[in-house]
């Protein structure tokens, strides 16, 4: 197939949804498949480049910040995708057109989809759809967005959500018999088994991982780690965003600067990043809402224990009460650290095969071919 891949963020831009997308875009290609990507440019990132298979062009558009981008930068992609169209005619004879996020990109696929009568299927990813982002200006730019939102899922072949949670509030915002798909997000399986299986030593260290944003409630974590005698143990914070000033000051009010460090943003996957995975004894979230959390997936089959949030996202992943704790129980989570403190460091082992990408990518071939040998033409 020759697929077409919009999203207006791919790494090394954006939050999680950038990496899926580009994980599933390289599996496309190692199946087989011809795979095109148009994303935003930024700074010095160049204009073309092949990423292990993937072309992958960016448009120049307005962005302030790597890791987040605003709606009115989210526009100037929009406006940029269909210039670059115009202008490359060997694009507008695609089979399909594999499109993240309902709003704002496939704002863009269902103009594709008129002009040039490429189908789309789109990946969903959380704050994309209505109820998922608790934000007072996302809920009213979703008020406001529902009719185009509305529009966009009807004229999309399949829309795919990474979790039955996120499936469940497509459904409540617009169900449509047949047109939703849960397929969860994938990893190289044995790429993070292997960071224990090769040696089995753990160290005495807690990992916490993920964008600096409120709702990502790394404050409870940090309130939870200053009521625990951590001992030899240290904590290691990676990630960067708006959050970040308040989460430092809290750690030197709560005098943990010694036990705590900051590592900034580190690239996905990237031998350092690796290494963290390898040695953490223990991982933490305590996110209030997530869709198909990647880094719950991977640092658990990197064998690193469990303590999570008691949500949706996070019960689909995992069972075993031992493993959660309420989003805001400062108590609830000191007492579960408290208790791995005292096991020691050591891996653990978790089934995901399920999440493994030789289980996930044929979910996904079948209903990229399903358009395509369906001639849809809407």
């Amino acid at each position: 197939m020759n697929i077409l891949v919009l999203n207006y963020e791919y790494p090394p831009l954006g939050g999680g949804a950038a990496p899926v997308s580009r994980d599933i875009s390289r599996q496309l290609v190692k199946r087989g498949h011809h795979v095109v990507v148009v994303t935003m440019g930024y700074k010095n990132l160049p204009d073309y480049e092949i990423d292990e298979g993937v072309e992958v062009y960016r448009v120049k558009c307005w962005r302030k910040k790597s890791f987040s981008c605003m709606p009115w930068e989210q526009f100037t992609y929009l406006l940029s995708v269909r210039r670059f169209m115009r202008k490359h005619k060997e694009l507008q004879k695609y089979d399909i057109c594999h499109t993240h996020f309902v709003i704002p990109t496939a704002e863009v696929s269902r103009w594709i989809f008129k002009k040039y009568h490429i189908p789309y299927v789109i990946t969903a990813h959380g704050s994309d759809v209505e109820g998922y982002n608790s934000k007072k200006y996302m809920k009213v730019m979703h008020v406001f967005l529902r009719p185009f939102w509305k529009a966009i899922v009807r004229g999309a072949y399949r829309v795919i959500s990474p979790s039955f949670y996120l499936e469940d509030l497509m459904k409540k915002a617009y169900d449509i018999p047949n047109k939703y798909l849960m397929i969860p997000n994938g990893i190289a399986l044995l790429d993070y088994q292997q960071l224990y299986t090769e040696s089995s030593e753990k160290k005495k260290k807690i990992l916490i991982m993920g964008r600096m944003q409120k709702y990502k409630n790394v404050q409870t974590t940090i309130m939870a780690l200053s009521k625990v005698d951590l001992e030899d143990w240290v904590v290691d914070i990676l990630g960067d965003g708006p959050y970040r000033n308040e989460l430092e000051n809290l750690t030197k009010e709560l005098h943990l600067e010694n036990k705590v460090t900051f590592h900034g943003w580190i690239e996905n996957k990237s031998s350092k990043q690796l290494q963290f995975l390898k040695e953490a004894s223990i991982y933490i979230t305590a996110s209030k809402f997530e869709n198909c959390p990647m880094a719950v997936i991977e640092t658990a089959s990197a064998g690193c224990y469990m303590l999570v949030s008691d949500i949706s996202a996070h019960r689909q992943i995992l069972s075993g009460e031992e493993h959660f704790f309420e989003p805001d129980n400062v108590d609830q989570l000191a007492e579960k650290i408290e208790r791995q403190i005292r096991i020691g460091a050591r891996a653990y082992e978790y089934d995901f095969a399920r999440y493994d990408w030789n289980n996930v990518m044929p979910q996904y071939e079948k209903v990229l071919s399903e358009v395509v040998k369906s001639g849809v033409k809407r």
